[in-house]
Parts: structure tokens; C-alpha cells; sequence
């Protein structure tokens, strides 16, 4: 009687190493399939494979030793199992039966090689999880909405971890703790907070270039000076670009407030000094690409003569995650402790967002959605935002 051993893993190479580690060197394959189970109310899946395996030739008949695949010294791309078998069976007084094992051998074999190079292929590949009905649904409709991908993946199973089976098929019960789980990724920082001090309190903007800074600036010393009734100072160092000096001064005449240029990190100090008797003064940068690694570092001296209370980072939301994510890293230097969205109007979908707060560990303060100053603008709603997302909404009012 033979002495067989069925080896379950999540993979061939898996199960493979399993064969090796508990039978040795010399185990001989003698069947393999794969099987596709479901598990968590059936909802996921997975596949599993199954080996059956002896210990050494010496447990096999006679008439198949030669025949089979030795888990040692195999080659998958050359295998051939089949060789040197025909002398054997020729003399095997099991010949007719042996021919029957073997020709079934060659495509198990064969079944083998196929499965192995599925599974190296697909070790590489970014497909998405394994999901079926509402639940795939809602992971598309994330993924359309420019949620990452493993972003995606953990809410839909962050879903299957806390509903149950009969509740998976509840499309708003379903909906409603999604929009949970999402609101709980976007920290909210609230609006700009005055500091009790002397002088006012500084307020910086940075970020790549054209994602609305200096129009992000102009709403928000609108909203303070008008609104608020605060009184506002501006400072800007952006004399880099073509009428961005004037873009400024244009708005800070329409608003009534004061506005210095400060050409050198030198001149920081002295413009601050200036403006000892506003309430807030909002600094608005020189946008760098976030390749310029200079530029970034020319920029935190600017900011270091005068360290600002509050330093958000301006990103637009139609921007790639990848565009995204290369100038969270190039501006973390610089020190940013909250996070402004802008152009949500033109945005494909909200939720590269919350790649970006992953990543900066900072929180949303604001997101802008048009030109108009200085309606445009919001302080940033966890719950709007995630209902939003949700829902694949283009807009957060």
C-alpha cells in the first residue's frame, strides 16, 4: 500500500515547498488540482491548491517509478516525464494498466508546468480582489472615483469584516458604513486657528507650481478680512513668475489689506515686522515642480527666518496620484501640517485624496472648487467629503 500525503496551500509553489519540507528531497508527485473555494458568506473568494504526493520512488509500483516528477533538482520550463518508460513497460507485468497511469501522469505533468507559470505570472500582477456581486460593485465604482487600489480593497473589506452575510446585500446599509469608513481616512484640521500672541499669526502656503496658491491666498484673506472682520497682512516671495506679483496686489487692493514683496529669505523678518499689527498675514510661496529640490530648499529658508504657525501644503485634485505622491516627499522638508485640496470642479473623482492624507499624516484644512473670490472655498468636511466619494459625486455641496 502506498504512503500518500495531500499537501492544501494558496499557491503551487507553496504547496511545493510544503511537499519538500515534509517529504523530503526525494517525494514524487503523483497528482495535482485547484480548486476555488469561497469563504465569508461566500462572498470571497479564493483559490486553493492540492497536491498528492509519496515519500520516494520505493512507495510507488514498479511499473510508474521511472515516470514520475521528482519535486527535487525539477525544471518547470523542460519536463518530461515520460522518459526512458518504454523499456519498463514492455516487460512490466502491469504494462496495459501501467500505459493507462501514465499517459495520465504525462498530463498531470503537464497540468503542473501550466499551473506554476500562472501562478509566477500572477504573483507580479496588480489584479483586483476577488469579489462578486455589490461588493465588486463598490470596489469599481471607489477605484472609478480615484480611490487607490489598496485603498479600495481595504474599505470593501473592512465592510466584509463588520456586516454580515444577510446584511453584504443591503445596498444602503452597505453605503452608509462605506461613507464611515472613508469619513474616519479625512482628519479634518478645521479652519485657519489665531494664535494667542504677539504679533500676528503667520500663515504659509506652499506647493507645486499651478495648483492656485496665490488664488487660494486671496479667498482666504477675503474670508478672514471680510467675513471675520480679522485684520490681514500678505506677504508673497513669488517673483518668479511672470505677473504673479501683480495678481496679488490686484487682490489685496480689491480687499483692503496690506501686501509686501520679499525677494530674499533676508527680507522675511522685516516684512513680518510691518505687518506686527494684523491678525493673521498669509505667505504666499513661489510654486516649485516637485523635481526642484533646490528650489524646495531655497524655499525653506524663506520660511525659517520666520517660522509660520501653520504651513499647508496646496494640492489640486486633478493632479495623478503619482504627481501627488512625488510632491507630498519632495515638500516634506519644508514641514506642512495641514493640507489644502484645490480645483475639486475639475477633478475626475475626490478620492486621491485619501492616498494624499495617508501619506502626509497631515489633516485637511480647506478644498476650492472655482476662481470666484472668496466663495470658493470651504473648510473641509470629513462626512461631505466621504459621502461624496461614495457616491462618485463630482462636486461636495
Amino acid at each position: 500500500m502506498m504512503n500518500l500525503l495531500t499537501i492544501q496551500a494558496d499557491s503551487m509553489p507553496q504547496a511545493l515547498a510544503k511537499v519538500k519540507e515534509q517529504l523530503g528531497d526525494q517525494a514524487v508527485i503523483l497528482h495535482t488540482k485547484t480548486t476555488e473555494r469561497k469563504h465569508v458568506c461566500g462572498i470571497l473568494r479564493r483559490k486553493v491548491v492540492e497536491i498528492t504526493a509519496a515519500r520516494d520512488h520505493q512507495d510507488l509500483p514498479p511499473s510508474i517509478r521511472p515516470a514520475i516528477l521528482s519535486v527535487r533538482g525539477t525544471n518547470t520550463q523542460d519536463v518530461d516525464p515520460v522518459a526512458r518508460t518504454d523499456e519498463a513497460l514492455q516487460t512490466s507485468d502491469e504494462a496495459s494498466s501501467a500505459l493507462g497511469q501514465m499517459e495520465e501522469l504525462k498530463a498531470v505533468v503537464a497540468q503542473l508546468v501550466s499551473q506554476v507559470r500562472t501562478c509566477q505570472a500572477s504573483l507580479s500582477s496588480s489584479a483586483p480582489p476577488p469579489l462578486e456581486g455589490e461588493l465588486y460593485g463598490t470596489y469599481q465604482s471607489l477605484v472609478e472615483n480615484e480611490v487607490a487600489e489598496e485603498i479600495a480593497e481595504l474599505l470593501v473589506r473592512q465592510l466584509v469584516d463588520e456586516l454580515g452575510c444577510s446584511q453584504l446585500g443591503d445596498r444602503l446599509l452597505l453605503r452608509s458604513r462605506l461613507a464611515a469608513f472613508v469619513e474616519s481616512m479625512v482628519p479634518e484640521a478645521g479652519e485657519i486657528k489665531l494664535v494667542d500672541k504677539t504679533g500676528p499669526t503667520l500663515v504659509a502656503l506652499v506647493g507645486p507650481t499651478g495648483v492656485g496658491k496665490t488664488t487660494t491666498v486671496a479667498k482666504l484673506a477675503a474670508a478672514f478680512s471680510l467675513r471675520k472682520g480679522k485684520k490681514v497682512g500678505l506677504i508673497t516671495n513669488d517673483t518668479y513668475r511672470i505677473a504673479a506679483v501683480q495678481q496679488l496686489r490686484t487682490y489685496a487692493e480689491i480687499i483692503g489689506v496690506p501686501l509686501h514683496v520679499v525677494d530674499s529669505p533676508e527680507g522675511m523678518p522685516a516684512a513680518v515686522r510691518a505687518l506686527h499689527d494684523c491678525d493673521v498675514v498669509f505667505i504666499d510661496t513661489a510654486g516649485r515642480s516637485q523635481n526642484d529640490s533646490l528650489g524646495v530648499q531655497e524655499l525653506a529658508c524663506f520660511l525659517a527666518e520666520t517660522p509660520p504657525d501653520e504651513i499647508h501644503l496646496v494640492l489640486a485634485a486633478t493632479s495623478s496620484k503619482r504627481v501627488l505622491e512625488q510632491a507630498i516627499d519632495r515638500f516634506r522638508p519644508v514641514g506642512m501640517s495641514r493640507v489644502i485640496f484645490t480645483k475639486l470642479d475639475e477633478a475626475v473623482g475626490f478620492g486621491v485624496m485619501l492616498a494624499c492624507l495617508r501619506r502626509t499624516e497631515a489633516k485637511l484644512s480647506y478644498v476650492t472648487m472655482g476662481q470666484n473670490v472668496p466663495s470658493d472655498i470651504e473648510v473641509a468636511d470629513a462626512s461631505t467629503i466621504a459621502k461624496a466619494i461614495v457616491a462618485g459625486r463630482r462636486s461636495v455641496g
